[in-house]
């Protein structure tokens, strides 16, 4: 599994995505990116976009306000989170991406995004652990369930240690929920996690988002990352700005062959 994308032929992208997904490490404010949290919303049919599979939407809801017998005040509706009403533009506007209220991505290279400090709040005070958005190139010879699985061990998460539920696909378009139990040997505690892996028509690469919450926090957030993950789209190559569109590489020239390179001796 591991195995077929090492040997996808852009290994410079691979190795560079395994070291960001894998440390999660925070950058200084002076590295966010420019267009976090701005934007304009993303286009309704334009591009890659749309969750395959129907959400029980479940975590999400309103609060009965109602007054009680003998005048009592009415109850406040709970918070519920909600994604932000702009997309946020990334990669010089080669993705976007509506995220949860109070979270900002911070943009690692040109493939590879996370939150720009970890913890951090939803605007219900939720705490999302982790969070990134990027891409990458698709294994020509894997199963959506091999990238599935991939890109969570590039994560640090062995695959031997999640279970998969909500999961939805279509083609190569995969969604799905995963616990990961707490790893004894390093200390990590248990996560919670959506992702999202979206295709785009005529593009060879793979693109991702993944939230992660603790087990307290899951059933007020997952309705907002599921929700987050449907707005995740990919611009047509027409569209994308000249620096998302990364230049092929120049061809090496020709080398002389020996008998050309020698000398000729006079008879």
């Amino acid at each position: 599994m591991i195995t077929s994308v090492a040997r996808a032929s852009s290994s410079l992208l691979v190795v560079s995505l395994i070291g960001l997904i894998a440390s999660g490490c925070a950058v200084s404010a002076s590295a966010t990116s420019g267009s976090s949290g701005s934007g304009s919303g993303a286009p309704a049919g334009a591009g890659s976009t749309g969750r395959p599979a129907q959400s029980d939407g479940s975590g999400a809801g309103s609060g009965a306000a109602g007054s009680g017998s003998g005048g009592a005040p009415a109850t406040p509706a709970p918070c519920v989170a909600a994604v932000n009403d702009l997309a946020t533009s990334l990669f010089a506007g080669r993705v976007l991406i509506r995220l949860p209220k109070g979270l900002e991505l911070v943009e690692q290279n040109p493939f590879f995004a996370n939150l720009g400090a970890s913890p951090q709040s939803t605007s219900c005070g939720n705490s999302v652990r982790y969070g990134a958005v990027g891409f990458f190139q698709q294994p020509a010879n894997a199963t959506i369930n091999q990238v599935r699985d991939t890109l969570l061990g590039l994560r640090g998460i062995p695959a031997d240690t999640v279970t998969w539920s909500d999961e939805g696909t279509r083609g190569r378009n995969y969604t799905g929920a995963y616990t990961a139990t707490a790893d004894a040997k390093t200390g990590a505690p248990p996560v919670r996690g959506w992702m999202v892996l979206r295709e785009a028509p005529g593009d060879k690469h793979a693109y991702f988002a993944l939230f992660e919450t603790d087990e307290a926090s899951w059933e007020p957030l997952r309705a907002v990352f599921q929700q987050a993950g449907t707005t995740l789209l990919v611009k047509p190559r027409a569209l994308q700005g000249p620096e998302s569109i990364q230049p092929a590489p120049k061809p090496e020239p020709a080398k002389p062959s020996a008998k050309a390179a020698g000398t000729v001796k006079a008879k």
